[in-house]
């Protein structure tokens, strides 16, 4: 008979923090699917944390690791097509990383599937606080992974940056909450944009 294999039709999935994401991977199954002799695994290699396990066609979460509870869903109606779909919600950053898919039917084999998570500074908040005789103090916070560079420009695109003070903390889910604020002497109908650079996904955000 010929060897039993698992594929990975993808073997890297990139998602955005937050959103959901699913994972597959596939076996052959050669007709009507024996739920009783199937038996798959979802684990997190690089910290060999326990994702979803089906053993002999039960689902057992009595050793699923804590960081996915309540947020793993195998579509068992795939099965039947041979597919193992692990659905992830709501993706957190400490998810990234390699999980291997496991079956057993007959034979046994596994694949090792990739996932990156990116958190682009999407949102960002802004406020303006009179401080005086027409100066003005900006601010600009937002939050994403990794650290961001703030740059500041006026209307003309010159750069206001070396005037700004940018601080960094750690805000929910191991995201940096960066908050920049520029004080700066102007008139009334002048216009700043304070630009969020993610260097490590080659994004920029700008307000």
């Amino acid at each position: 008979s010929a060897l039993f294999t698992v594929e990975a039709p993808q073997s890297l999935f990139t998602v955005e923090h937050g959103n959901n994401v699913t994972m597959e991977c596939t076996f052959p199954v050669n007709g009507k699917l024996e739920f009783r002799d199937l038996s798959v695994s979802w684990e997190k290699k690089d910290e060999s944390k326990q994702v979803y396990v089906l053993r002999r066609g039960e689902e057992d979460f009595t050793k699923q690791h804590i960081d996915f509870r309540g947020r793993i869903k195998l579509l068992k109606e795939n099965l039947n097509l041979g597919q193992s779909l692990l659905q992830i919600t709501d993706v957190k950053l400490r998810d990234a990383g390699d999980y291997r898919c496991v079956i057993f039917y007959g034979g046994g084999d596994y694949k090792t599937i990739h996932l990156k998570v990116k958190a682009p500074y999407r949102i960002i908040n802004q406020g303006v606080v009179s401080t005086g005789h027409n100066e003005w103090k900006l601010t600009c916070q937002s939050e994403g992974y990794p650290e961001a560079e703030v740059i500041w420009q006026n209307r003309n695109h010159e750069d206001l940056t070396d005037k700004a003070s940018t601080r960094f903390e750690t805000g929910s889910d191991q995201l940096y909450r960066v908050t920049s604020t520029l004080t700066i002497k102007s008139g009334i109908d002048e216009v700043f944009y304070c630009i969020f650079w993610n260097k490590e996904l080659q994004e920029n955000t700008s307000a």
